[in-house]
């Protein structure tokens, strides 16, 4: 929220300086009225732009999340056509090592002692590897070379056909590069915005900060005009 009252700040500061007319005239020609004009305006640009490419994020992520979200049903219909296809165990025992992987299952290596006679029973752990969307696209991609490759994955459901489950697979990888496009996008905006605001030579801190110093000079620190613009905060966040 800084962001957004730095910028008011400089909005605030400009209307002051515009309205003192000719007497308001530093030396340093990139606090003149037309400077600070165009860098609240580029001010402004960058604020917008980083609001544009948080909501293109926010709609990639969320998009992902839908599509991604038919995966584990998706998944248990698929084991379930190579049972009743009459698969081969070991074709079944490897789409079901991939549906595993998918809903975040983990076979324990370890069984846990038996509770004693009054115990309760402790609460069985899972541990869950590999959950990210990459990973699942991975797994999904596995079990889809599983089926593909078993002349008893026989079905006459549309959405359940191998060419249907390759289609779901490229929509899986375009769904994670746009989140990754968006992800950069938005990571650039902010880049953009903390240099227009904070960090180039003429950026927006150091001007309003240089601006205030201007009008105390010329004013003098006893000045109404002095005490207006020295009550308007500039903050800079911690980068």
């Amino acid at each position: 929220m800084s962001n957004v009252k730095n910028v008011q700040a400089l909005e605030k500061l400009l209307g002051i300086c515009t309205g003192l007319g000719g007497s308001y005239n530093p030396g340093n020609q990139n606090l003149q009225v037309k400077a600070m004009t165009t860098l609240l305006s580029q001010a402004r640009n960058v604020l917008s732009e980083v609001h544009s490419a948080r909501t293109g994020y926010e709609i990639a992520t969320n998009q992902r999340e839908d599509a991604f979200s038919t995966l584990k049903p998706l998944t248990t219909r698929i084991i379930s056509t190579l049972l009743s296809g009459g698969a081969m165990p070991q074709t079944v025992a490897d789409a079901r090592t991939m549906s595993r992987k998918i809903f975040g299952k983990r076979i324990s290596q370890d069984r846990a002692p038996l509770p004693a006679e009054g115990e309760e029973k402790p609460k069985t752990k899972r541990r869950a590897r590999g959950m990210d969307y990459e990973s699942l696209t991975s797994h999904f991609a596995k079990l889809l070379e599983t089926v593909s490759a078993s002349p008893r994955y026989k079905t006459n459901e549309q959405d359940l056909s191998v060419d249907a489950l390759r289609k779901q697979l490229t929509a899986l990888h375009k769904h994670n590069s746009s989140v990754i496009e968006a992800t950069v996008a938005w990571k650039n905006a902010r880049i953009k915005r903390d240099e227009v605001l904070y960090s180039l030579d003429r950026n927006l801190y150091d001007s309003g900060q240089r601006a205030k110093q201007y009008v105390k000079s010329a004013f003098g620190n006893q000045s109404e005009v002095y005490r207006t613009v020295s009550k308007i905060r500039f903050t800079r966040p911690q980068m």
